[in-house]
């Protein structure tokens, strides 16, 4: 996979996979203001581990409720949604910065380097190292 197909995977087609099933919100039109909620909470919370009570506080439902209307209007559970964020942001960082992957690990919310790289790869197709080669050249 090319860089260009990368970042263009990480950058929309990661966060809105094709929308197949009709019970999910089509990309144009709203979303449920308690999904909006909860997203809006995942994405200035990357940095640290949220965990679902604090999602489902935060979005006034429970966490079943949540995850039956996240998952019906973004094709993801929260989860899944959480995971694609921190890796675009990764993917962002290694793109622009000059952070070691360790310091980018921590800002997109990883203390597992393990995981990190696992995470990485799968949603881009090479490591995170590798990912930043083929950027510089």
């Amino acid at each position: 996979m090319s860089i260009e197909e990368a970042g263009k995977r990480a950058s929309g087609e990661m966060l809105e996979q094709e929308n197949t099933d009709s019970n999910q919100t089509p990309k144009g039109a709203s979303r449920d203001s308690r999904v909006q909620i909860a997203i809006a909470f995942l994405e200035s919370n990357l940095h640290r581990k949220i965990t679902s009570s604090e999602l489902t506080r935060a979005a006034g439902i429970s966490s079943s409720h949540l995850s039956r209307l996240f998952k019906s209007q973004t094709g993801v559970s929260p989860g899944e949604y959480l995971r694609r964020l921190r890796m675009e942001k990764a993917r962002h960082l290694i793109a622009t910065s000059r952070l070691s992957v360790k310091e980018i690990m921590g800002a997109a919310g990883y203390d597992s380097k393990s995981h990190f790289v696992q995470h990485f790869k799968r949603s881009f197709r090479m490591t995170p190292s590798e990912f930043r080669k083929n950027v510089s050249k």
